[in-house]
């Protein structure tokens, strides 16, 4: 398995693609996340991240995970992929496990991404003693109000040059299109921020559970329907308004 792994890695540093490797549940996240650590080792040199671990912000856990990975990255001199979610799990992984409300995880969520940017995450960064290790950060979310504060505080920052780390940002393809087009609004002659969309390829049996488990995971983008609604209705208005005036 790790030489298919390698190859694949191998494969995507020469066409310049990069791996995000995603989370399971916790009876396997602890085996995962240790192959993913060693790959970094190898191939997420020179301030690059080729390969990305993925975080679950719903996790009591996280931050002493992450505090244990960023201190390997410093004394082993790689640069760490560090892909941000909210979580997906519930279902199958032990409750006790997980913050108590919503509200905890989401507070999880917005303080290691925006104390990644800022480079300041528990006892890592100029204030805390410990030096920041070189990190690639990657945010996939679909809650709008995290995506964009984490991107004005990366703007704020290049603009005041404080440091801070690459950040990319991620919604499902199909999903959560007005975050992903609010955030293409704001591009900048930097490049920034880049968006993408996550699809899924492959055979509808090989994709249904991964489609599925991701419905689940994103069940309260119901409740969003209304706000995408409304740009949807908007963005019709103005294209309307634009034809009337041309032919006018």
């Amino acid at each position: 398995m790790i030489e298919a792994l390698e190859e694949i890695c191998q494969k995507c540093k020469d066409k310049g693609a990069r791996i995000l490797i995603d989370a399971e549940s916790q009876h396997f996240q602890k085996g995962i996340a240790r192959v993913t650590i060693d790959l970094m080792r190898k191939y997420n040199r020179d301030g690059y991240a080729l390969v990305y671990n993925t975080y679950q912000a719903y996790l009591k856990s996280t931050p002493t995970t992450l505090a244990t990975h960023l201190a390997a990255a410093g004394e082993e001199g790689f640069t760490l992929g560090l892909k941000l979610v909210r979580g997906a799990y519930m279902a199958t992984d032990d409750r006790s496990l997980i913050h108590d409300t919503k509200q905890n995880t989401d507070d999880a969520y917005n303080s290691i991404a925006q104390g990644a940017l800022r480079q300041e995450l528990g006892e890592f960064g100029a204030t805390n003693g410990r030096a920041f290790p070189s990190v690639n950060l990657f945010l996939a979310s679909h809650n709008k109000e995290s995506v964009m504060a984490a991107h004005h505080l990366h703007q704020q920052r290049l603009a005041a040059k404080l440091p801070t780390v690459p950040v990319g940002f991620a919604q499902l393809h199909g999903m959560s299109d007005d975050v992903s087009f609010s955030l293409l609004q704001l591009k900048g002659p930097d490049g920034s921020p880049q968006v993408y969309k996550c699809s899924t390829w492959g055979g509808m049996g090989e994709c249904l559970a991964y489609l599925l488990r991701r419905a689940i995971e994103n069940r309260d983008a119901v409740s969003r329907t209304q706000d995408e609604y409304r740009a949807l209705k908007g963005e019709v208005g103005r294209r309307l308004k634009s034809l009337v005036t041309f032919s006018t």
